[in-house]
């Protein structure tokens, strides 16, 4: 590649400044669209901004592609929020950025290049007592801004794309879906990790003990469901305990409070953050994976499930239904009766629980990060006044 060849190609910058060293959600998402970007040529040059560089050495070296460390938005959310409003401008400018992709949400208000944003939810709109300050109030000041003046905006599931226009009806024409994949991780796993025989079934809930995850509803609906279990007399041993992983959230007083007895009981096991092969043994020895969040924009956790050949239980709204697609059990989050019953079902039902389990990994296998990538360089194109090169 000559270096005219090199300066001909434009110049893309992503925001990649919210992965660290433990990425969930958005962090993962944002290491999946950049693997899978740099899988191969997409004809523009990329520079990835990184507070924690080292989490995207598999680009580094990557013809075309750079990552620049940012160590002035490293911290919490007002810490990121100066850097993207007031340094993100000028490093775009002293790089010649030809568009930046906020693949967080904001982007800076004065900006002298174009700009996609993806936006992966709008949580803090529909249930704001489920994100927490002072990131609610720097969403409600410039979500809307960052949205109105961005040139494309892209979302990570069909459904988050119909909330965006719902709130948002002016950017009609200006949102595309680009649906997110399977995390990769899940494939380099063994076909393997069947529960010893002396373990204790247990059902598996994966996410940040967090108010939108629903951790009380479903708490309530699990002791509804152990209640259940022993007006029946099922045999204490074969009846499914719950185990929890996740990272500490916030507001979780009452969570807490739920939890006590049956931690005391020994029915709750409650994990930190775990990386991806105890993550992996989890979802192959779990009974279902129990996945009931009032809302989410994607939901990872259910394909990663899914993947690993475990049946699901989620909210059968918005993009949890959607990334389910027909092949998790589907319950109203809000009802503890109808958790609590499907949980049985999961227990019991093997009929049930062998169709799920059959069906998991093919579906988990449609959603491609490599569509996900080629669908969102293709705003890139579209925003740039780019044709695609053959």
């Amino acid at each position: 590649m000559t270096p005219a060849q090199e300066t001909g190609r434009p110049l893309v910058v992503l925001d990649g400044l919210l992965v660290n060293e433990r990425p969930t959600g958005v962090g993962r998402s944002i290491l999946e669209l950049v693997g899978a970007l740099a899988a191969r040529d997409r004809g523009f040059r990329f520079l990835v901004l990184a507070t924690h560089p080292g989490m995207f050495a598999p680009v580094m070296d990557a013809p075309h592609w750079r990552v620049l460390d940012c160590p002035g938005a490293r911290g919490g959310t007002m810490r990121k929020a100066w850097f993207t409003q007031g340094q993100l401008p000028r490093l775009c400018r002293r790089e010649g950025a030809d568009l930046l992709h906020n693949l967080q949400f904001v982007a800076p208000v004065r900006l002298s290049c174009p700009s996609v944003v993806t936006v992966h939810d709008l949580a803090y709109r529909d249930f704001p007592g489920t994100v927490e300050q002072p990131r609610r109030g720097y969403y409600q000041l410039l979500v809307p801004r960052t949205l109105r003046r961005a040139q494309a905006v892209v979302t990570n599931s069909q459904a988050t794309a119909q909330d965006t226009l719902r709130h948002f009806p002016e950017l009609a024409g200006r949102v595309q879906a680009t649906p997110f994949g399977t995390p990769s991780w899940v494939w380099s796993q063994p076909d393997h990790g069947e529960p010893a025989s002396d373990e204790k079934p247990f059902f598996l809930f994966v996410g940040t003990l967090e108010p939108r995850k629903n951790l009380e509803n479903l708490l309530r609906a699990y002791i509804r469901f152990l209640a259940d279990q022993r007006a029946l007399e099922r045999p204490a041993g074969q009846v499914p305990g719950l185990r929890l992983i996740g990272g500490k959230g916030w507001r979780d007083s009452e969570l807490l409070r739920v939890m006590d007895p049956l931690l005391e009981s020994g029915d709750l096991e409650v994990l930190d953050y775990c990386g991806t092969a105890d993550l992996w043994r989890s979802y192959r020895s779990a009974r279902a994976l129990l996945f009931p969040s009032l809302h989410e924009g994607f939901g990872f956790p259910i394909l990663e499930a899914m993947a690993a050949s475990l049946p699901v239980m989620t909210s059968g709204r918005g993009a949890m239904a959607e990334v389910a697609g027909g092949h998790a059990l589907l319950v109203d989050p809000l009802d503890t009766a109808e958790m609590a019953s499907a949980m049985d079902a999961l227990a019991w039902d093997e009929s049930l629980r062998q169709e799920l389990v059959l069906a998991g990994p093919d579906h988990a296998r449609r959603w491609s990060w490599e569509v996900t990538a080629e669908a969102t360089c293709q705003v890139y194109r579209r925003v740039l006044g780019v044709a695609e090169e053959n």
